[in-house]
């Protein structure tokens, strides 16, 4: 067979797209990056920060518990995660004497009880109880009060100032009837009779607006929690936060010649392309987790090609988790009529009656809030409610 003859100047053809951008590829896969914008900050200094510092402050007797609360890829759990690798550096002291002063802890939909949240957290915490044993305090109705008291045995151990529960919304389920239990589990860890020493673990609910209805529902709980929620972002915040990624992927190398951003003449000046920057937010809606995924995906998707900066066409191809995030390249044939807006009413723990005039409970009074929610729903399904007492 004769031999062919490869010639030295078309090696490049079959050489490495770019060696270098995947280094930088295999960088960007290793790393996770919170990008701070303004309510971030916000809910860090007046929400998270105080509940970690004040968690062996003896003031409140019956605590308090944290909700945070979004909805799907608002960013929750990075800004969790985020601010736990902000306290270790910032507050070393606590990580020096203490194993574990913050715990994060991921829930699940199999849990419906009380006794099956606490015996879950102890397996999370590697202290998980013996079945039998478990038997033996069913025998005489203790099972609860022995789970509850190795917890807090266990967080005092650890010296655990902040527990945070997320995806907390597969507990707070209508579907659920024994939440009422769990709540009053809550109410119980957060009471400083029960613990032994000065601290005492700060509770963190995080998760989705879902399960706000039935934690204002609960009689008990009236004053007991402390509600932040964390919106979407938009408008020059919005701006900000894609100039900030842009200029992170920047500093590990990539280029700066993005359609995203566009340059003046004299190349001191960098601002964002403002139709590129409007698509990204019709496809991401202002929710951080998408819109950093977004980004995050069309950087490596050119990288992978070879490229060192994406387009808009890396950016257009990018597949997002949810269906109603996907964009059409064709139009709607029809054009769809236009729904009449709900009208939006705000309800407290405090009201009874419905607001709406012609209703006939406008002035009777229900005996319990959750009732009134029901009844909205029920009877005026065209309303949207709005939770919580004006901030």
């Amino acid at each position: 067979m004769e031999k062919m003859i490869c010639f030295k100047d078309d090696i490049f053809l079959v050489d490495k797209i770019n060696a270098k951008a995947k280094e930088i590829a295999n960088d960007i896969t290793k790393r996770q990056v919170f990008y701070m914008y303004s309510q971030a900050e916000m809910i860090i200094k007046s929400f998270l920060l105080p509940g970690f510092l004040q968690a062996d402050i003896n003031s409140n007797d019956r605590g308090v518990i944290y909700f945070l609360y979004g909805d799907y890829h608002t960013g929750k759990s990075h800004l969790i995660k985020y601010f736990m690798a902000l306290m270790e550096v910032a507050h070393p002291e606590y990580w020096e004497i203490h194993e574990q002063p913050i715990i994060r802890i991921d829930l699940n939909n199999r849990i419906n009880t009380a006794d099956q949240l606490l015996i879950f957290i102890l397996d999370k915490l590697g202290r998980p109880i013996d079945p039998k044993l478990i038997k033996q305090w069913n025998i005489t109705n203790v099972t609860k009060e022995r789970l509850q008291m190795r917890l807090i045995c266990l967080l005092e151990l650890y010296g655990t100032r902040l527990l945070v529960l997320d995806e907390c919304q597969k507990l707070l389920q209508t579907r659920n009837q024994n939440i009422l239990d769990i709540f009053e589990l809550l109410k119980d860890l957060s009471t400083l009779g029960n613990w032994n020493g000065n601290l005492r673990t700060q509770i963190v609910l995080c998760g989705t607006k879902d399960g706000l209805p039935l934690l204002e529902a609960a009689d008990w709980i009236q004053g007991r929690t402390r509600t932040m929620q964390l919106h979407e972002v938009d408008g020059l915040d919005f701006g900000a936060l894609l100039m900030r990624v842009y200029r992170d992927y920047i500093s590990l190398g990539i280029s700066e010649e993005w359609d995203l951003v566009s340059t003046s003449p004299d190349n001191k000046k960098i601002t964002l392309n403002q139709d590129l920057a409007l698509y990204i937010f019709s496809r991401t809606k202002g929710k951080v987790g998408l819109t950093i995924d977004m980004v995050r995906n069309a950087v490596l998707q050119a990288l992978n090609d070879g490229r060192l900066f994406p387009t808009k066409r890396d950016f257009e191809s990018v597949r997002l988790n949810e269906k109603t995030y996907l964009v059409s390249n064709t139009p709607s044939p029809k054009k769809e009529q236009k729904k009449k807006p709900k009208t939006k009413i705000r309800i407290s723990l405090q009201d009874r009656v419905c607001k709406i005039k012609n209703c006939s409970k406008f002035d009777k009074p229900y005996v319990r809030y959750s009732a009134l929610v029901q009844h909205y729903k029920m009877k005026h399904p065209d309303v949207e409610l709005i939770y919580g007492a004006e901030q």
